[in-house]
């Protein structure tokens, strides 16, 4: 199946996913539990349909360096603290207000992504901008965590510039990628 009717269908599986405050709960909690081993830890900031990280977010920002993304219209993405208290509010291109739009030029401990689909490899169809894999490009050495509802599991065809993630939290468990 080509990408772009790939991630039209997986947009309405995600949107109907049935007992999503029971699903977010869980991986909300697997997600915190994955957390506690890292420091500084760059999380998307959820609209619509994706998996929220807003509690994510709020649990983390007392004790830990939290990170999120701001996009540039050319499509780069940099990593900014949010400014406090957070308020949620996302403006053009997903982005959050922060403090001066300061950027943050280091590796981050743990990244968590949003995503489509994915897997049982932890391969990630994302949006198709490729914002995430440049970032993964430029920072390598982060372990990349996507959120993601079981549901959206499927086939994924890979191109040269995708970047697998090391693991997917669903609400059933952890997948991780297999390395050998």
């Amino acid at each position: 199946m080509e990408k772009r009717q790939a991630r039209k269908i997986l947009k309405e599986i995600r949107a109907n996913v049935t007992y999503r405050t029971e699903k977010e709960d869980r991986r909300c909690a697997a997600a915190l539990l994955l957390a506690r081993d890292f420091s500084k830890i760059f999380v998307y900031v959820s609209m619509g349909t994706e998996v929220s990280t807003r509690g994510i977010i709020a649990a983390l920002l007392e004790e830990k360096e939290i990170y999120v993304p701001y996009t540039l219209a050319d499509n780069s993405m940099h990593a900014v603290r949010p400014r406090l208290p957070m308020d949620f509010v996302v403006c053009g291109m997903g982005n959050v207000k922060s403090d001066n739009n300061i950027y943050y030029d280091g590796q981050a401990d743990l990244i968590i992504t949003p995503l489509l689909g994915f897997d049982s490899n932890c391969n990630r169809l994302g949006y198709g901008a490729g914002c995430y894999d440049r970032y993964f490009e430029k920072y390598p050495n982060g372990i990349k965590a996507g959120l993601a509802f079981s549901e959206q599991q499927c086939e994924i065809s890979l191109e040269s510039s995708d970047f697998p993630l090391d693991m997917i939290i669903t609400p059933d468990g952890i997948i991780r990628r297999n390395n050998g």
